[in-house]
């Protein structure tokens, strides 16, 4: 019998032979794959028996001696503490479902919540690399290491700073809520923006282009100038309902005004619209698939999906009508305008600075774009539009008592503070 003893009990493995198994009568014989189990007499004289799960007599052997070593008080009491420890580790892959979770509660599962899923896949795919299985594994050193890697690097600054502000936030969480003892991404700080701007609006020239390659496609013509006429991102263009451009009387004149929320923030934005481009929004061609109220919508795919292919056929135009780039007003080293690939988000670009040149005011073209308020116009569309401060100073000139004399006067399109 192999029965091991220590001051605390007796523990003694053994053979349950199957009654296929030709040594079921040899009870001393365990080379057999037949099931193992545990004999356990504590110094209380407490009895009890256990399958191991195992048919290997090895196994048994090491489970057994294992079980005997527990029965030390001492060590009974360090491993009841090991095992607490254990049991609150929290994988990466829950830790980024359970955040992923809060996300979806607060912004529902469209919009930002696929740039947060992306984030998420990208840190359980850097985790799974490093050998890192659980949330609490993690270090500040080896988050440092990461962020400061080809995989960060390769990025604009402008995107590699968004995507890591992502990661901040899912550890500050965790912290917040006791996933983790310590917040070890505090130390690592986003890259400082260099002020430059990610986006640029399409010249007069480059819109007509893209128009005039599209003429073939009557959908697709339609669905651009959607986006040149509201402003709306690409997954809004794909939710676009005609029901909802609603007719307004307005100081005597009918106008056309183009209601809706933004998938990303929820908030309503609202657009007048003029009467061709109402029309012509109204009578887009559908197909047998596009649900009655959405003509942009296929419902066989999922939201991102649609939106996803959309864009495709919008870059795949752009590259046929060889419009390849938007200039920024940011200068690079050499002292010429920096650009931009060309994508689908500029049209929206477009949008806003073609209102702010119009002579539109910050606000009203953040209720456009379905804004909270002026900062991103001011930000992102304002330093192409010299005309801004023309028409600031007009509205405040208009309000004078002139006294009239003579000026020295400035080409207010050209001035700048130094």
């Amino acid at each position: 019998m192999d029965v091991l003893k220590c001051a605390h009990g007796s523990v003694r493995p053994y053979t349950r032979h199957l009654q296929s198994c030709p040594y079921r009568n040899a009870k001393s014989h365990n080379a057999c794959g037949c099931p193992k189990w545990l004999y356990v007499r504590n110094q209380d004289g407490l009895k009890r028996r256990a399958s191991l799960n195992t048919p290997s007599w090895a196994e048994a052997q090491r489970i057994a001696a294992d079980r005997l070593r527990a029965m030390d008080p001492e060590i009974a009491a360090a491993r009841a503490v090991t095992g607490q420890h254990e049991a609150s580790l929290v994988t990466v892959k829950a830790a980024c479902d359970l955040w992923l979770e809060r996300v979806a509660r607060d912004l529902g599962k469209e919009g930002s919540y696929e740039q947060y899923s992306v984030v998420s896949k990208e840190l359980q795919n850097w985790a799974r690399d490093m050998g890192i299985v659980h949330i609490q594994e993690v270090t500040s050193l080896q988050l440092g290491r990461w962020y400061g890697s080809r995989h960060w690097t390769r990025r604009s600054l402008s995107t590699r700073r968004q995507r890591w502000v992502m990661v901040r936030s899912m550890f500050r969480y965790w912290h917040d809520h006791k996933v983790i003892p310590d917040n070890v991404v505090a130390t690592v700080r986003p890259v400082k923006g260099s002020g430059a701007h990610v986006q640029g609006p399409y010249s007069d020239e480059q819109v007509e282009t893209v128009l005039l390659q599209l003429e073939g496609d009557t959908r697709l013509q339609t669905f651009v100038l959607l986006l040149l006429h509201t402003g709306c991102d690409v997954m809004d263009a794909v939710l676009f309902e005609p029901a909802r451009i609603r007719n307004y009387v307005v100081e005597g004149r009918e106008v056309s005004v183009y209601r809706y929320k933004r998938v990303k923030t929820n908030v309503e934005a609202v657009v007048p619209l003029s009467a061709d481009i109402a029309e012509t929004l109204r009578s887009v061609p559908r197909l047998a698939e596009n649900p009655p109220a959405m003509p942009f919508r296929d419902p066989r795919l999922k939201l991102v999906s649609d939106r996803n292919a959309w864009s495709l056929r919008i870059r795949r135009a752009l590259k046929k009508a060889n419009v390849k780039w938007v200039e920024l007003p940011t200068l690079d080293d050499r002292g010429r305008p920096e650009r931009k690939q060309a994508n689908c988000k500029q049209f929206r670009h477009t949008f806003a600075v073609r209102q702010l040149r119009s002579g539109q005011r910050p606000e009203e073209v953040a209720k456009m774009l379905g804004h909270v308020n002026t900062d991103m116009v001011r930000k992102h569309y304002a330093p192409w539009v010299a005309e801004m401060d023309q028409a600031h100073i007009s509205r405040v000139v208009r309000n004078w008592a002139w006294s009239g004399g003579r000026r020295e006067t400035h080409n207010l399109a050209t001035d700048s503070v130094g």
